[in-house]
């Protein structure tokens, strides 16, 4: 028998959701209607070369930056007019580069992240357990965040989102400049924490280390996202990945 419209439970709202963003730099227009959005527990990517706009839908969906129009919405909120603090607080955390405190040690600012976290008992528990993922920072522990590696730093990066336990997490260009075998790992960081529960946002140039992670792909160019794809089917067809990827509009495949 069919359950009444009664007993139906509403399915959760998205971790993210981006309608109709249109940014701009003073007079210059730079996103044109942006539409994307991350559901609860999934991890999606969104693609394209470098000038398209990617970091500048990550800034106003971080609250760096104002719309001029459309709305951005963070575990079901509008936080269209919120700080980036405020959206922290609902949830939101944010990779970008490989930020950290120079002069503080790696479990300082390990530890100094876990304030911001919803579980303090987890948070504790998180920063030995990130350094346990990475053993390069068990091993630099107590040295100054500014003498690690690039790698080591965007390592140190992903395991302060490990310590806020995030409900989205948005990375940008994890895996710039960074050898293959550390990307593996960083990979299998995001993975954890997608276990988690934690619905990933991933903005990448590298198209291969995208598609091996998400479910989900867009590709941006001019300021407009000009294709949303399953992962899988990406995968299989790599002339349709190039052509996306040049700026090019085609036909799904069937």
């Amino acid at each position: 028998m069919s359950s009444s419209r009664s007993d139906r439970v509403p399915a959760p709202a998205p971790a993210l959701r981006c309608q109709g963003i249109t940014a701009s730099y003073g007079p210059v227009q730079v996103l044109f209607g942006v539409d994307l959005v991350v559901e609860q527990g999934e991890m999606v990517a969104l693609l394209g070369p470098n000038g398209v706009g990617k970091s500048t839908t990550l800034r106003v969906i971080g609250g760096l930056m104002r719309p001029t129009a459309g709305s951005v919405h963070v575990m079901g909120m509008d936080a269209t007019g919120w700080s980036p603090r405020k959206r922290v607080r609902a949830g939101l955390c944010q990779v970008v580069g490989q930020a950290s405190f120079g002069s503080l040690s790696v479990v300082d600012n390990l530890t100094m992240h876990g304030y911001a976290a919803k579980d303090r008992a987890w948070s504790k528990e998180a920063v030995e357990a990130a350094l346990a993922i990475f053993p390069r920072l068990a091993a630099r522990r107590d040295q100054p965040a500014s003498t690690l590696s690039g790698g080591e730093r965007q390592m140190l990066a992903l395991s302060k989102a490990i310590v806020n336990d995030p409900d989205l997490l948005v990375i940008d260009e994890f895996s710039l400049g960074l050898a293959p075998v550390v990307v593996g790992g960083l990979i299998e960081l995001v993975r954890r924490l997608n276990a988690r529960g934690t619905s990933v946002l991933v903005v990448e140039q590298s198209v291969n280390v995208a598609l091996s992670l998400v479910d989900r792909a867009y590709v941006m160019e001019k300021g407009a996202v000009i294709a949303e794809e399953s992962a899988s089917s990406l995968a299989k067809d790599p002339e349709r990945v190039r052509t996306l990827m040049l700026g090019g509009h085609v036909a799904a495949a069937g």
